[in-house]
């Protein structure tokens, strides 16, 4: 009879270990399955290959499609920079039916607060137990990108052409983008934009500016235009903005001077407004003969200012303006 009990007891003692060994099983899988396998964790995943900059990773992840439009920003170092001014994030589910779950990233975006929410499904189980997780499929955003006046834009770090001074990029969401621009020609202050929604398109409008260097060039070749109009010997000179009308016969030379020179403010707008134009402006020129009398022979000094108005086309490239007078 203790034989027996001592069986019993062994048997009860070896019941309890396999019960716990179940339970501890279970509690395993289970925090394996949320903390390893869980939604939350692909999306930590997914933040952690924003701010590596892998966009490759990020973009299998996000289970996303990347729209008709630039992919310049969507990996390496102008992606890093967008994730960059990533903190604080924390990870949440806020709902769960079983079949969908939606998990909440909160974060602090360029030091400002805002949130992102990401829809996921059980894509697959590994091992019989532990749940693999994908989101929903989605659609990257785009952000149009404008500046009039160029045909390149730095974003990001990274130099991106622009066609007809505008172009649409693919970007990852949350980020900042930081779009500027400098060249001998032309600059641009730096505008951000902060991205944190998969369904909003956002627009990034850089305004050009003409640098010390173009107003230099274009004023320079207005002075050495009318310079040498100013220098030729005539009442009318040939491809000029200024003439005088006389009837009479002229002794010696024309003399022409510029008394005003017209401004030379480059703008953009003119016949295209995204194109460097500049505008009509005013001068005024002086000249001076000696008038015979075509009746006497008498002579008298001729002096009169001349208002003209000056008429150019603009074309600005990469690092030469090139003024053509009309």
């Amino acid at each position: 009879m203790e034989r027996s009990d001592r069986i019993i007891r062994a048997l009860g003692a070896w019941f309890f270990l396999i019960v716990l060994a179940v339970a501890a099983a279970a509690v395993t899988i289970a925090l394996v399955n949320k903390y390893q396998y869980g939604p939350e964790t692909e999306v930590r995943e997914y933040f952690q290959a924003l701010q590596d900059g892998d966009g490759a990773k990020a973009l299998g992840l996000l289970n996303a499609e990347v729209p008709d439009s630039n992919a310049a920003l969507l990996d390496g170092d102008p992606l890093a920079e967008a994730g960059k001014h990533l903190q604080d994030v924390a990870v949440s589910t806020v709902d769960s039916d079983g079949d969908t779950t939606t998990v909440r990233a909160d974060y602090l975006l360029d030091g400002k607060q805002a949130s992102s929410e990401f829809r996921l499904h059980p894509a697959e189980t590994q091992w019989g137990f532990f749940t693999v997780w994908d989101f929903d499929p989605t659609t990257l955003p785009t952000m149009s990108v404008s500046m009039p006046g160029s045909t390149a834009v730095d974003i990001n770090g990274v130099s991106v052409a622009l066609r007809d001074s505008s172009r649409e990029f693919a970007v990852f969401y949350p980020g900042v983008y930081t779009g500027s621009y400098t060249s001998p020609m032309v600059t641009a202050q730096p505008q951000e934009v902060a991205v944190s929604d998969s369904s909003k398109d956002t627009t990034m409008k850089l305004t050009a500016v003409p640098s010390e260097q173009l107003q230099q060039q274009v004023e320079q070749q207005v002075h050495e235009h009318l310079d040498a109009c100013a220098a030729k010997d005539s009442l009318y000179p040939e491809d000029c903005p200024f003439s005088y009308e006389f009837d009479g016969r002229i002794q010696g030379k024309v003399s022409w001077s510029i008394k005003d020179y017209p401004p030379s403010k480059v703008e953009l707008g003119g016949a295209h407004a995204d194109q460097w134009s500049l505008p009509d402006s005013r001068g005024t020129a002086h000249i001076e003969f000696t008038a015979v009398n075509l009746y006497d022979g008498t002579t008298s000094k001729v002096s009169a200012d001349v208002p003209f108005t000056l008429s150019a086309s603009l074309e600005v490239t990469q690092d030469k303006a090139t003024l053509t007078p009309r």
